[in-house]
């Protein structure tokens, strides 16, 4: 019996190390005082292998809304050697720019990058939610992959991206 509550405990400990923390923050008032309508999400930087399909994947969660309408941006800059060791997001200055110039209600930039270790995969998906009209930030949201077995980065990559695309529907359905 000791045995197999030391093989039970030892099975919980080694998941707690995949685990990976979750990011959600929303402006309340924002959102609850405004009803955007039109947002574009420009394409979302990171590894390079992801970086279209996640794109393609996050606007096709979105665009079953009705009450919303989504324009596709354009890469805000060229892959510099940053992006494609997994840099940062583009700089906000360059997506807002575009997105006034299509006359957006809001503006999404993303970030895609994934993790992997002899025998574990993880992918990772950041999106930050601006107010073009003032280049605030309104919403942000980190996801990890959430699986527990992956048998692919790209596997785990595109299932972050779902769990940031749902955590926007939420917040664009209100």
């Amino acid at each position: 019996m000791k045995r197999s509550n030391y093989f039970f405990a030892m099975i919980c400990i080694s998941l707690l190390g995949c685990m990976n923390p979750s990011v959600r923050t929303v402006n309340e008032k924002f959102f609850s005082e405004k009803h955007p309508t039109r947002l574009m999400v420009v394409r979302f930087e990171g590894k390079t292998d992801f970086v279209d399909d996640s794109t393609d994947y996050f606007i096709s969660v979105l665009q079953p809304n009705k009450k919303i309408e989504v324009i596709r941006g354009q890469p805000v800059r060229v892959e510099s050697p940053d992006i494609t060791g997994a840099g940062n997001i583009a700089p906000l200055e360059l997506g807002l720019r575009e997105a006034r110039g299509k006359g957006v209600d809001l503006l999404i930039m993303g970030k895609v990058t994934s993790h992997a270790t002899s025998g574990m995969l993880n992918g990772f998906s950041t999106v930050r939610i601006y107010d073009v009209s003032t280049g605030d930030e309104v919403a942000n949201f980190h996801r990890p992959s959430g699986k527990l077995f992956g048998y692919s980065e790209h596997q785990c990559v595109m299932a972050a991206v779902k769990r940031t695309a749902k955590d926007t529907l939420a917040i664009l359905a209100r």
